[in-house]
Formats: structure tokens, C-alpha cells, sequence
């Protein structure tokens, strides 16, 4: 903007600090005085006010003067604008105060806040006290904490978590301010209100070791834990600060237990979403295991390991540091050492953290194309998770067997159907549409394992076995779905979505080799024309809308199995109107005529609306047909618009 004459001639007077001691004179005859001083005014893409101006040049004298000639000082000193501060950055919505502060005239500063009553919570963002720290500002720290201007554990208004002064310098690593907040009594275990982080929590997480060490010495605790229990030595090797673990470790190892140590040890090696493979200590970890070693014979404190199993390629926890001297250069004994350590520890406590390094493990051996260690790693992992009470999933099993048939790697029977078996365990009984696409897809895998020339018949059967086992629990999804419902529905195969790349280039939907195998080997407990409760369909009636070649070739195996093609949905549809093709159609209408005397009947009885019900049991067959040929429509469970 053009300056008026008036404001260029205060200008002038406030830059030169009022010599010719005229300001007082001039704002005395402006009759607009509250408005020029109320004013912005573009100087160099700054946006100052009068008082600013002074801030600036630190003219103490002017701003007493300025000051008295408000009539409304509190509105006048808390007047933002945008100006340079001393680093020649363009910084907005700050006061003269801030102003004042950036430029270190402090005796000026004293009396916006004295006699202005400037707020000192009034900084760019935060307080004036966390912006020096952000600005690493010791002398204004100073000059606010020593006059009493602020309170020195204020914590940050515009952030999460809330760090007050001594939290965020120890986090930045500004120890001079530390110190000097340390000096004039700062809470040393002051922690944010939601997080509960502390000062020396911060200082570990960005590996500031003389923080660290000067916190520690002034009385820092190093036990008190965040929202998510951890400590600094915890933050500080999930971190990977191992300078700052191995501090933290010297300086609380006889405040910690054996169990805590060791854990610590066994993080040292194992991946965590912070700690890659590649970040691995085991140097470290040999190192404190080794004092572990010392600190239980001290203790007299001894173990129980469990007994080899083939998860762990039957090796067993060391029990003595002799034995562990033998496997100290044996990185990957090392890992398998940790698993063990840390299954000792977590599974009796029930924490579901124990499995995360060992899924991580059965990825790194697939990696490696070690497909069987993964199996039997990851089999003993779903059994942790079982026992804990937590969800299981055979997913990644159905990954692996994929993975398996991609590389051309012979699955081996007995351990196929070993997995295959998990299917009956407790924490797999869910009706989830996941658990049972799972159980399918072993099957389908089952079906390529057939193939395999050099099954012995024992192994068959076995396989022939599960499936009939399978299928005599006649599972249903939440939906009413069967086996036979996924099995012939190409949304099966558009559902999968665990690494569905690589197991989709096995598994396929509609599925012919395996409603081959349900009903060959499951068809005394299948009802083949059961109907879902979604539109009351029967797997004839999905399979009839599937353009894909193996969808014709399951039509015909359902037919010949007894399916019916004359039964209606809730929208009075047989499978023929679902038929998309010409093929479906053909094959459809060839199977259908003449109509058989019993659909005919049942359909007469629907129609003429005779009552059948009370004659004979509900659940006879006989009720079960009819209620196929028309009364689905009229069921309470499928009254609702038609699509």
C-alpha cells in the first residue's frame, strides 16, 4: 500500500528511535490515532503495525509511548501480522512480542508484557516458551523463565502428544537447554497428558545420548511407561538407539528382571515393524545374554525349556552359558534361540506379540523356498495363537501350497493333510464366508495333489478321508452357503483377497476337480440342492449364471448327483433363467424336459395353495421337495423387493 505522509513521518520517527523526542507530540494531534496504530502497513512483503515497527529496532522509549496513546492497549499488543524474523524467514500471525523476542530485546519485551500485558502464550503456533525451544532459543527461555513470565512445564496447544519445554528440547537434542531447564526446576517426569511420554522417553527415541545420561543423573525415572507400556529402554530399542539400550541396560540391569532382559536380548536379533533383518544385533544380544547367564547363577534362578520340537528344527533353549558359547556365531541358531526364549516367556502370559517374529520367520523361509520348515513353523503358530484365545486363519497355508505348486515343488501328502486336519480345530469352527473359502481352496489344492503319480493309496485315502470328514460337518456360511455354493460361484474366486496374485494362478471358481471331489466323497452328507439365504438359491443356480468352460461340466455332475433344475428361488426363477450362454441354456433345457411327475405335483400343490405342512414331519424329505417348487418365494426369511 501507499503510506500517507503522516504515517512515512512515524516512520521515520520510530526507525530512528524517537531523538528529536517528537512521537508523543505527533500522536497527540492525529485525531485517528487508535487506527494508525491499529493499522497494517506493507513494508517488503511484511504486514507491521507501528508497534512492531518498534519492536523491531528495540526502541523501548517508543513503545512506552505508543502504549499510552491506546485507548485499547490489550487489542494493540496482540495484533499478528507477517514479518522476516532473524533468520530472514517469512513467518506470519505473530505480535510485537514475538517480535521482540526473535530479535533479543528483551528489555523492550519486558515491558509488552508489564505494561502491555502481552501474552506469552501467544507464539506463532504454541507458547512463547516451546517456540524458542523450537527456534533453539536459550535466551529467551531464559529471559521468560527467569522473570516468571511462563510456566516452565507448559505444554504445546496445537499438538498431540503435548511436549512442554523440557520434553522437546531433550527430543531435539538441545542439550544446553535442557541443562538449563533442569537448573530452574523443570519436573524431570513430567509426561503428556494422553501418550504419557516422558523427557527421557524423547531423548532415547532419537538416540540423544548425553541427554540421556544427563537426565538419568538429575533423577529421571527409567521405569515410569507410556499408553502402551513401554519404557525408554524399550522405546529406545524399538528405535534401534542401541547405545542408548546398552546405557539404559548398565544403569537399571539390577532393577529388571531376568524375563525383562531377556526379551530385551531376544529383540536384539528378531525383526520388529521398526527393526528389519538387516538391523539385527546379534553381537549385542550374545553380549547381555551372556550377563543374563552370570545374573541367573548370581540369582540362583533357573529355567524350564520346552522339549524339541520340529517347529524349531528340533533345537532346544540353551541352559548354560557353555552351550550358548557354542551357538554365539550361529545367526540363525541365534533367531531360533530368541523364538524359544520368547515363547517361554509370552505364551504363559497369553501375548499375542509372541507370534509376530515367528510369521516373520515362515515369510523368510519361503523366501528361501524352504517351504516345509514354514508349514510346520506356522502350524505350531496357529496352535500359539489357538491356545491364547485368539483368531486363527488358514490363509497363509493356502499361500504356501500355492506358493508350492507355482515353483513346481512337490507338496508332501502327509503334511498337506497334517494342514488340512486344522480345518477341524475349535478356533476354525466359525460360519465366516474366510474360513470356509479356505477349507474350499484346500481342497482344490487337494485335487492337484491327487494328481501327483507317486501317492501312495494310503495317502489318497487320506485325503479322500478329510474331505468326506469335511463335508459330513456340513458347514454353511452366515448366509446359508455350502460347500457347494462357493465351490460353484466365480464370486469365490473374485473374494480372494490374501495375496490373491499368486493364489489365484492356483486356485480357480467354479471349480470342477473339486465339486468333483464333494460329491464323490461327500455326498451322503451334502444336500445338493440347498438354497442360501441371500436369494434362495440352489448351486445349480449359481453355477448356471458362470460363462467360465468348467461351469457346463458342473452342471452336468449336479444333475446326475440329483440336483433339480426345476427349483425356484425367492424370485420364482429355476437356474434355466440365470443361463447366460447358449451352451447353459441348451444343456439346461435338454436336462429339463419332460418334466419329471413329482416336480410336476409338487409344483400343483404350491400353486393350488393345498395345505401339506401338518400331514408329515417339517423336515421330511417329502416337505423339502415341495418346499422347493415355489414356496421359497412366500418364506418370511426372503419377503423383500425383488432386484
Amino acid at each position: 500500500m501507499a503510506w500517507p505522509i503522516v504515517d512515512k513521518e512515524l516512520y521515520t520517527i520510530i526507525c530512528q528511535g524517537d531523538l528529536s523526542n517528537e512521537l508523543d507530540r505527533r500522536l497527540t494531534s492525529l485525531p485517528n490515532v487508535d487506527e494508525i496504530l491499529n493499522s497494517l502497513y506493507e513494508i517488503d512483503d511484511e504486514y507491521i503495525s507501528l508497534l512492531m515497527l518498534a519492536s523491531l529496532h528495540g526502541h523501548d522509549n517508543v513503545v512506552r509511548i505508543i502504549l499510552s496513546h491506546s485507548s485499547n492497549v490489550k487489542n494493540l499488543v496482540e495484533l499478528t501480522g507477517r514479518v522476516y524474523d532473524i533468520d530472514r524467514d517469512l513467518v506470519s500471525s505473530v505480535t510485537a512480542l514475538w517480535y521482540a523476542c526473535d530479535r533479543g530485546h528483551y528489555t523492550l519485551a519486558r515491558t509488552l508484557i508489564e505494561i502491555g500485558k502481552a501474552s506469552v502464550d501467544h507464539g506463532r503456533k504454541n507458547s512463547l516458551l516451546i517456540d524458542a525451544v523450537f527456534q533453539n532459543r536459550l535466551d529467551t527461555i531464559q529471559f521468560l523463565v527467569k522473570n516468571n513470565y511462563v510456566n516452565i512445564d507448559g505444554t504445546q496447544q496445537n499438538a498431540c502428544p503435548k511436549y512442554n519445554s523440557l520434553m522437546l528440547s531433550a527430543y531435539r537434542g538441545q542439550t544446553e537447554i535442557v541443562t538449563y531447564l533442569l537448573e530452574k526446576g523443570a519436573n524431570i517426569d513430567e509426561r503428556t497428558p494422553r501418550s504419557h511420554e516422558t523427557a527421557v522417553g524423547c531423548a532415547a527415541i532419537e538416540g540423544h545420548l548425553d541427554i540421556v545420561k544427563l537426565l538419568c543423573s538429575a533423577g529421571a525415572s527409567t521405569n515410569l511407561r507410556n499408553h502402551i507400556d513401554e519404557t525408554p529402554l524399550i522405546l529406545a530399542l524399538k528405535s534401534d538407539r542401541l547405545h542408548i539400550t546398552e546405557y539404559l541396560i548398565d544403569i537399571t540391569i539390577n532393577e529388571l528382571s531376568v524375563e525383562e532382559l531377556e526379551l530385551i536380548a531376544c529383540s536384539m536379533i528378531l525383526p520388529t515393524k521398526y527393526i528389519s533383518i538387516y538391523q539385527a544385533r546379534p553381537a549385542s544380544m550374545v553380549s547381555l545374554m551372556r550377563k543374563i547367564f552370570q545374573i541367573r547363577k548370581e540369582r540362583n534362578c533357573s529355567k524350564s525349556v520346552m522339549e524339541p520340537i520340529i517347529a524349531y528344527n528340533y533345537q532346544q533353549e540353551c541352559q548354560t552359558i557353555e552351550e550358548f558359547d557354542q551357538i554365539q556365531n550361529d545367526i540363525d541358531r541365534l533367531y531360533i534361540e530368541a523364538l524359544l526364549i520368547r515363547e517361554r516367556i509370552l505364551m504363559p502370559k497369553k501375548d499375542k506379540r509372541l507370534c509376530d517374529p515367528l510369521l516373520q520367520r515362515g515369510e523368510k523361509l519361503v523366501e528361501q523356498s524352504n517351504f516345509e520348515s514354514c508349514l510346520h513353523l506356522w502350524e505350531h503358530t496357529f496352535h500359539l495363537y489357538q491356545n491364547m484365545g485368539y483368531e486363527t486363519s488358514l490363509d497363509r497355508f493356502v499361500w504356501v501350497f500355492c506358493k508350492m505348486l507355482i515353483a513346481n515343488v512337490p507338496i508332501p501328502p502327509q503334511l498337506f493333510i497334517q494342514i488340512c486336519r486344522l480345518t477341524f480345530e475349535p478356533s476354525e469352527q466359525d460360519n465366516n464366508l474366510p474360513t470356509l473359502r479356505n477349507a474350499l481352496s484346500l481342497v482344490t489344492i487337494a485335487a492337484k495333489i491327487l494328481e501327483q503319480p507317486k501317492l501312495t493309496k494310503q495317502e489318497r485315502q487320506s485325503i479322500h478321508q478329510w474331505i468326506h470328514d469335511l463335508c459330513r460337518q456340513q458347514r454353511t456360511t452366515m448366509s446359508g452357503q455350502t460347500l457347494l455354493h462357493l465351490c460353484a460361484n466365480e464370486q469365490t474366486y473374485l473374494d480372494i483377497n490374501y495375496r490373491a496374485h499368486e493364489i489365484r494362478q492356483i486356485i480357480n471358481f467354479p471349480n470342477l476337480p473339486a465339486t468333483q471331489l464333494i460329491l464323490t466323497h461327500g455326498l451322503r452328507w451334502i444336500n445338493i440342492d440347498a438354497v442360501d439365504t441371500l436369494g434362495g438359491n440352489t448351486s445349480l443356480h449359481i453355477v448356471s449364471q458362470s460363462e467360465k468352460l468348467d461351469a457346463l461340466s458342473i452342471v452336468e455332475l449336479l444333475i446326475n448327483a440329483g440336483a433339480h433344475l426345476d427349483c425356484l428361488n425367492r424370485y420364482n426363477k429355476t437356474p434355466f433363467d440365470y443361463a447366460k450362454t447358449i451352451e447353459m441354456q441348451t444343456l439346461l433345457q435338454k436336462q429339463q424336459t419332460p418334466s419329471l411327475l413329482k416336480c410336476l405335483c409338487a409344483r400343483h400343490i404350491v400353486t393350488q395353495q393345498l395345505q401339506y405342512e401338518s400331514i408329515w414331519p417339517a423336515e421330511t424329505r417329502l416337505n423339502t421337495f415341495i418346499y422347493l417348487h415355489g414356496c421359497i418365494a412366500e418364506d418370511i426369511r426372503f419377503i423383500g423387493e425383488h432386484p
